[in-house]
């Protein structure tokens, strides 16, 4: 008879312990563990980087509210304009191509109207305040022949309403002419960089239908420049970036969000006009 010595046996038995690998059901057990792990932690992670994105945004539009002040400041209590029957620029580009570095004449025709602003936020660098974090894609004037990257349209993602410059067909561009400031919209989240009606800004302004009508990804709207140049992208979900909420700046100083209400409920009209609100803006 052969005696195995106990040490050996112990050895022995060791080695069959660490060869033994994990079991098919064990893995499985483990790899559940990890998913359900990963769906808890993947929603809170997800929730704090657009909690820092909306927080990047409020301070970009702070900044660009300082910028217009100060424009003010140096020019006889005017926001920037055009010409005096209180134009404003129709487009989104900083620089003439993609190959130019240098700023746009703000009086081009193609000119994003913060260009008339970056100089009170220093300059060519200053244009990235106009870049919303949380944006993916803007106007890019596909409908003008334009195919830029992507990246050339990043700094033109906050939209401002056309009329605020012009009450009833007149020039109203003085600071001291906006009587309701705290309720009159300077500039928010958008896709499109110069808003001009129902189609494209978020007021109805009484002639019912849906809001931003233009540019509502298809389904469930028609599309219009969404789908026959964009692929049906969505954008109405540019003006509500935050957690469906609208990053907004007012005349008065005072940044907030405008909740999302469904697309056949606007915000009041004289929000973007000026004219004594019909609603409290209290979000």
């Amino acid at each position: 008879m052969t005696f195995v010595p106990i040490t050996t046996r112990a050895a022995g038995s060791a080695r069959r312990f660490e060869n033994r690998g994990f079991t098919l059901i064990e893995l499985l057990v483990v790899i559940a563990i990890i998913a359900i792990l990963a769906g808890m932690l993947l929603p809170a992670l997800g929730h704090a980087k657009e909690k820092g994105r909306s927080g990047k945004c409020t301070s970009n539009l702070h900044q660009i509210y300082v910028a217009m002040s100060m424009y003010a400041e140096d020019n006889s209590d005017s926001l920037w304009v055009l010409d005096n029957m209180g134009g404003m620029p129709n487009d989104g580009q900083w620089q003439l191509n993609p190959r130019s570095e240098a700023l746009i004449d703000p009086r081009n025709g193609l000119a994003y109207w913060g260009v008339g602003y970056v100089k009170y936020l220093g300059g060519a660098g200053g244009k990235a305040t106009f870049g919303c974090p949380s944006a993916r894609t803007v106007d890019e004037w596909h409908d003008d022949g334009r195919f830029y990257p992507k990246e050339f349209w990043k700094n033109s993602t906050y939209g401002i309403y056309g009329d605020l410059t012009v009450l009833k067909g007149k020039p109203r561009f003085k600071i001291p002419s906006f009587l309701n400031p705290q309720t009159t919209i300077f500039c928010h989240d958008a896709a499109e960089q110069k808003m001009e009606g129902s189609s494209d800004s978020l007021s109805l302004f009484g002639s019912g239908g849906t809001i931003l009508s233009q540019w509502i990804g298809s389904p469930p709207g028609s599309g219009g420049l969404s789908k026959s140049l964009y692929n049906g992208y969505h954008f109405e979900w540019e003006w509500f970036r935050h957690n469906q909420k609208c990053e907004t700046v007012w005349m008065g100083g005072n940044v907030s969000l405008i909740p999302f209400r469904g697309f056949n409920k606007g915000i009041d009209p004289n929000w973007y006009t000026g004219e004594p609100p019909v609603e409290n803006p209290r979000f």
